[in-house]
């Protein structure tokens, strides 16, 4: 693994809006904002969007910048890729916008019935 990599993936560790959940922590214990995300992580009652295969997470910032009355949250399993997103978010000061790393077969773990208002796949 290249220095580059590991430097985002050590600088995405600092970001608040980046939840790095692997499938083998899920095994051992139950992911803590699954029904909560509006309350406990966004703090307001917008509608939930998100974006599965995010990749760099270009188009889940840029629907956080275009449409702030929603809450977006880009899902990819590749950190280095996420990273990108994922650090002009947090540069330009968005709180409608995070990134989760996990595996998309997982999302009946990340998120409860009901919870999620839309879902995007745009690749």
């Amino acid at each position: 693994m290249g220095k580059n990599k590991l430097a985002k993936f050590a600088e995405m560790e600092t970001f608040p809006h980046v939840l790095q959940y692997p499938f083998a922590r899920l095994q051992q214990e139950a992911f803590p904002l699954r029904g909560h995300w509006r309350e406990d992580f966004f703090h307001n009652d917008r509608p939930i969007v998100l974006e599965l295969g995010c990749g760099k997470g270009e188009y889940t910032v840029g629907l956080g910048e275009l449409y702030p009355e929603k809450n977006f949250i880009g899902v990819d399993v590749k950190g280095a890729r996420i990273w990108t997103g994922a650090k002009a978010s947090h540069e330009a000061g968005m709180t409608n916008v995070a990134f989760l790393r996990g595996e998309i077969e997982s999302l009946t773990s990340f998120f409860a019935p009901g919870e999620v208002d839309e879902i995007w796949i745009t690749f």
